[in-house]
This record gives structure tokens, C-alpha cells and sequence, in this order.
């Protein structure tokens, strides 16, 4: 009798042990990715450690957008199986803009077209202090989308000229025919640390126009 008093301490101990374990918080830092319309995801974080979350609840006053990059200190959620299949379902605990969105990426003449040139709709274009914020929308929903701003470096290009930026949209063979709408953000620090104080962004639209107007950075 004894014996099994003691088992099921044991085990009740052991059984304690693992619950702790699973709400264990980790420290991690990653970049937003928005899925929103495909495969039933939202906004997923992927970890600098090649991991991925999704934060089934975080901070109210706290607002995710594609392209950011966070600290956040998190608690996995095993027991929860999310519709989403693309990350861990987890709680955010507390998270941190670290840059208010992606970097810029520097296309030149033998990699221009590296980047994928598909039609966007824009509805709105901001820039507050060191940050492009963009509200733009697209057809898809069958495959992801990625959304990349690129500064075209010419060869016979005056460097005292306003440099230009593009809008790169990467639709992935998206054959789908849906209207989604997505909000994502760059980091302009790299051209304020340049001196520059505006810039020109190009953008190919859904009509076949082509989106041209000079920003200025505060």
C-alpha cells in the first residue's frame, strides 16, 4: 500500500514538473509576417531562430505589422492545435518593436530583376519620422505574398539625385482571385543615416499605371 502512495506522489510530482515546464517563457527576436487570407493564418512571427509562432493573444495596445521587427517573450501553447498549420500557437506575454518594418533592399543593374514586379492597388502611403507605412491590396488567396520596397541604384545614376524606391510585389503564381488588403511598413533609417531627406516611390499598378511621387522624410 505504501509502495503505491508513493507512485502516484511521484507521479503527481512528475506530472507537476511537465506543466511547469510547458508554461515556461522564452525570449526571442523575429520579424512579423502577415498571412491574413491564406491558409486560415493571421500574423505569424518568425524567430531569428528559424522558428515560428502565432500569437493567439498579445498585448491590446500593441499592433502587428508585416515587415516589423520585435523582441518578444512568449509561452507556447502545446494543447492548442491552431487552423493555421504555419507556427506554434502561443501566448505573447510582452513584445517590443525593435524597427518599425523591413529593411530597404538595394537592386542594381545585374540584379534587378531579382525582385518580382506584380501589380498592387494603394490605397494609402505615410511616412512618420523613420518609417513608410503602405495600405495596399492585391488578388490572391491560394499562395503568399511578399511585399518588399527596393532602392534602385543606376549606373549612370547622379547620386545628388532624389533616389528612387520601388514597391516589389512577389504574388508566388497566385492564380486565386480574391481581394485581400494588406498594411506593411519599411525602416527609411538607412537613407536618413545618408543625409537624404526624400525620396521617389514607384509602384506598378493593378490599372497598368505606374504609381510615381516624391516623399519627403522628417
Amino acid at each position: 500500500m505504501r509502495k503505491i502512495v508513493l507512485f502516484y506522489i511521484a507521479f503527481a510530482i512528475i506530472c507537476a514538473g511537465c506543466q511547469e515546464k510547458e508554461e515556461i517563457a522564452f525570449q526571442e527576436t523575429g520579424v512579423v509576417v502577415d498571412f491574413a487570407g491564406t491558409d486560415h493564418c493571421s500574423f505569424i512571427i518568425e524567430l531569428d531562430n528559424g522558428k515560428k509562432i502565432q500569437p493567439l493573444h498579445f498585448p491590446e495596445e500593441f499592433e502587428f505589422v508585416q515587415g516589423q521587427r520585435v523582441l518578444v517573450d512568449y509561452v507556447k501553447l502545446p494543447n492548442v492545435i491552431p487552423t493555421c498549420d504555419k507556427g506554434t500557437a502561443c501566448d505573447i506575454l510582452n513584445v517590443e518593436e525593435l524597427s518599425c518594418g523591413a529593411p530597404i533592399t538595394d537592386l542594381y543593374a545585374h540584379n534587378y530583376d531579382s525582385l518580382a514586379n506584380d501589380p498592387v492597388h494603394i490605397h494609402e502611403v505615410t511616412v512618420n519620422n523613420d518609417c513608410l507605412y503602405l495600405k495596399l491590396s492585391f488578388s490572391g488567396g491560394c499562395q503568399s505574398h511578399k511585399i518588399e520596397l527596393a532602392r534602385i541604384h543606376s549606373d549612370n545614376h547622379d547620386e545628388t539625385e532624389i533616389p528612387l524606391l520601388e514597391i516589389r510585389h512577389d504574388a508566388n503564381g497566385d492564380m486565386c482571385e480574391a481581394w485581400l488588403t494588406q498594411e506593411v511598413q519599411f525602416d527609411l533609417t538607412t537613407l536618413k543615416e545618408d543625409g537624404i531627406t526624400q525620396f521617389q516611390l514607384e509602384a506598378l499598378l493593378t490599372s497598368g499605371e505606374t504609381f510615381s511621387e516624391i516623399f519627403q522624410i522628417e
